[in-house]
């Protein structure tokens, strides 16, 4: 995403709009679901509203492509793949008008939402909110499809994952709204999977910093591209519940720990591929080389680790078992005759919190809780408020648990 554009702003902003609501699939997922979502939006009254599909379809329709070929980045898939998100759209938009509120049932053509023509991952350029306000002036109440975006030639695109997230903030600093709400099937941020860890409570107040780092370690609550986009515009971010009153997680701007905790939170990815590449001799096979062939397919590395050895350099990295196919083949189409090796019987457990500033010795207690444990520690990468650990799928539930009692439940 171009999070640098100062164009991300509508250019027609005249009055300072309400918030903007984001259901997502599980809200939206039968017609009874659609009907509470309708009470939601009479009730509270947001400027406008963002959709995803009824969960499951996005699945349903992947699922009919990948029956024909495996080729994604192409106009016709996000044209198939973003078709559930106009079901929801239209869904709610009944629902509304039989309330006595009229919609105004937007795709992202007509919201204004320009993107690049990287189909299948293509990336929010700005958002021209006239549509939105003038729908908003005349009091109606947008309804508009999250997931999707338009090409300057016209060509519908997917945001990919989390998308839906992404879009609802582009379009909350597009109309020049203050708020964000996504509406989910939780009750807000949990300091790690209540799934996996029955200690986890929720974070009330999370720092902006901390989200994002949660969410590139694995917290499925929110996508990292929402909380960048919202963190960069200073839009208040709120998580909660469609079927609770509970209030919630909002995002703060503050730079220091709210509570004086050394870690808000640990978060745990399943979805890992390890990728070793190389020995290779071959003078192009260096750092730059790699990654920038990676990154030129819109592919996220997270861990990295370099050798050197007599037999040349050598690359272990991590990417989303997703996107380990096409790492693997342009890869093999760059350098010939390399050797790789993929292991995605692994996963990444991570702690994220920003009083790791001012404590040292962190790193040393999580590797010392780890060992002790008898859980291998096969990667690692660090910045200032996280620490995450490449380790055995096997081995994360263990992990999550008796990191969150070290790191989380003890400061409670």
């Amino acid at each position: 995403m171009n999070l640098n554009s100062t164009e991300m702003l509508s250019q027609n902003i005249k009055r300072p709009v309400g918030p903007v609501f984001k259901f997502g699939g599980t809200s939206m997922g039968s017609v009874e679901r659609i009907e509470h979502v309708a009470e939601i939006c009479l009730r509270l009254k947001p400027s406008a509203i963002v959709v995803s599909a009824m969960a499951g379809e996005t699945n349903r329709l992947i699922e009919l492509a990948n029956k024909i070929t495996t080729k994604i980045d192409v106009p016709e898939y996000d044209m198939l793949v973003a078709s559930g998100e106009q079901v929801a759209v239209s869904l709610l938009s009944l629902a509304l008008r039989k309330r006595g509120i009229v919609p105004a049932p937007m795709l992202a053509s007509k919201a204004g939402v320009l993107t690049d023509a990287q189909f299948s991952k293509a990336s929010i350029l700005k958002v021209n909110g006239g549509s939105i306000h003038a729908a908003i002036t005349s009091g109606k109440m947008p309804v508009i499809a999250g997931f999707q975006g338009v090409t300057e030639d016209g060509q519908l695109t997917s945001l990919g994952r989390g998308g839906s997230d992404t879009s609802a903030v582009a379009i909350a600093a597009g109309i020049g709204a203050k708020e964000c709400v996504i509406y989910t099937d939780v009750n807000g941020v949990y300091s790690t999977d209540p799934r996996i860890c029955p200690e986890a409570h929720i974070i009330r107040k999370i720092n902006y910093e901390e989200m994002l780092e949660m969410a590139s370690q694995g917290s499925k609550v929110l996508h990292i591209r929402s909380v960048q986009l919202a963190a960069k515009w200073g839009i208040k971010l709120v998580v909660k519940n469609t079927f609770s009153q509970d209030e919630g997680t909002e995002m703060v701007l503050s730079e220091s720990s709210l509570e004086g905790e050394i870690v808000s939170g640990v978060a745990a990815s399943q979805n890992e591929s390890w990728i070793t590449a190389g020995p290779s001799r071959d003078p192009q096979f260096n750092l730059a080389n790699v990654f920038t062939t990676l990154a030129e397919k819109k592919i996220n590395v997270d861990i990295i680790n370099q050798i050197v050895c007599e037999k040349g350099n050598k690359f272990h990295f991590t990417v989303a078992q997703a996107d380990c196919s096409a790492s693997t083949e342009v890869l093999k189409n760059e350098f010939k005759n390399l050797e790789l090796n993929v292991n995605n019987d692994v996963a990444k457990i991570s702690i994220v919190g920003v009083g790791m500033r001012t404590h040292a010795g962190v790193a040393a207690r999580m590797f010392r809780c780890l060992a002790e444990n008898n859980i291998e520690v096969l990667l690692v990468t660090t910045s200032e408020i996280k620490i995450g650990c490449l380790i055995y799928r096997g081995c994360i539930n263990k992990a999550v648990q008796i990191l969150h009692k070290e790191f989380v439940s003890l400061s409670l």
